[in-house]
């Protein structure tokens, strides 16, 4: 009969690998976004999609 070889690694203990790294991940942006100056990606994305339609645009002379 061949020996079945775990990984020691329960799916139980994968959740709750997730779910701490999920909660740790949060707590720190979240500590992060209220004491630091994070720019807004957002914001940035919508500025420099502007500038690329104004600069697609063609001048008319």
């Amino acid at each position: 009969m061949p020996i079945k070889k775990s990984s020691g690694v329960l799916p139980a203990d994968n959740v709750l690998q997730f779910l701490l790294g999920f909660t740790f991940g949060n707590v720190v942006g979240i500590y992060l976004a209220q004491n630091y100056d994070i720019p807004n990606l957002a914001k940035k994305l919508e500025e420099i999609k502007k500038d690329l339609g104004a600069k697609k645009k063609p001048r008319s002379s």
